[in-house]
């Protein structure tokens, strides 16, 4: 009989019991969406941005960049979601998912916004987009919390 060894990680969720601890993981996960959208805005160089602006005209600087303000909305929401999902007990592997996710659909405006490569902030933003709802879908922690929530609500 041969036994599989696997990491310590993979067996145990983190402790996300104390209010301490969820605070700590979903802080966590603000900190590198927020350092996404950063880094997405900064990626693209001053000289790119007006060399495309100047390129594009304001009428489309304008759109391109309310665009990018209502996608970071809509990249807001699946935050919400991905936050509500971490204030349950979540091992490494999902939060690593999760945060890869999340850091690609936050970065996502960030690009769009410097205006000199849209295509590849769409890109990101909606891959990233895509990966959240996958996780979302297929995580087993999510399909239990919304079955208590819903007897929660029947039993109210």
């Amino acid at each position: 009989m041969s036994s599989t060894v696997r990491p310590a990680w993979v067996l145990k969720p983190v402790a996300v019991t104390g209010s301490g601890t969820k605070i700590l993981v979903i802080s966590g996960f603000a900190v590198i969406l927020l350092a996404s959208l950063l880094l997405g805005y900064f990626a693209t160089s001053p000289a790119a941005t007006l060399a495309a602006v100047q390129r594009d005209g304001a009428d489309l600087t304008r759109l391109m960049r309310f665009m990018a303000g209502l996608k970071a909305m809509l990249a807001l929401g699946a935050a919400a979601a991905v936050v509500w999902r971490l204030a349950a007990p979540v091992s490494l592997p999902w939060f690593a998912a999760y945060a890869v996710a999340g850091a690609a659909m936050a970065a996502g405006p960030g690009v769009i916004w410097g205006m000199a490569h849209v295509g590849a902030g769409a890109l990101l933003l909606h891959g990233g987009l895509f990966a959240t709802i996958l996780l979302l879908w297929r995580d087993p922690a999510v399909g239990s919390r919304l079955a208590a929530m819903v007897e929660r609500r029947r039993a109210a």
